[in-house]
C-alpha cells in the first residue's frame, strides 16, 4: 500500500484521491481517511461510503493490482450518488489507462 501511495498513478476527484498500480491478480483495496476529514464519525462515514460505492460498482478492476482511496473533507458530507459517480469515473479512467 505504501508503494502505491508513493509511486502509483493518481486520479483526483472532489471527494477522494485514488492511487493505483497495474498488475495481475485480485486487487488489494484500501480506504483511508485522515484527520483532515473530521472527527471519528466523519472519517468512519467517509470510509464506509467509499467502501459501499466500490462494492456496488460495476467497473472491471481486474488489471489493477492495488487500489488506495484517500477520502477528502467533502467525502464525509457527500451524497452517495455523487460519490459513486465520481468513483465509477475514476475506476473507468484507471481501467482505460491500464488497457
Amino acid at each position: 500500500m505504501e508503494l502505491t501511495l508513493r509511486a502509483g498513478t493518481v486520479v483526483r476527484t472532489p471527494y477522494f484521491r485514488m492511487c493505483y498500480r497495474r498488475g495481475v491478480g485480485p486487487p488489494g483495496v484500501a480506504f483511508l481517511a485522515g484527520s483532515r476529514v473530521g472527527g471519528a464519525v466523519d472519517r468512519n462515514r467517509a470510509r464506509r461510503v467509499l467502501r459501499e460505492a466500490f462494492r456496488v460498482s460495476r467497473q472491471d478492476v481486474a488489471e489493477l493490482q492495488t487500489l488506495v482511496f484517500v477520502a477528502t473533507e467533502r467525502a464525509a458530507k457527500a451524497r452517495f450518488a455523487d460519490l459513486k459517480d465520481a468513483l465509477d469515473a475514476a475506476l473507468r479512467r484507471a481501467s482505460d489507462d491500464a488497457s
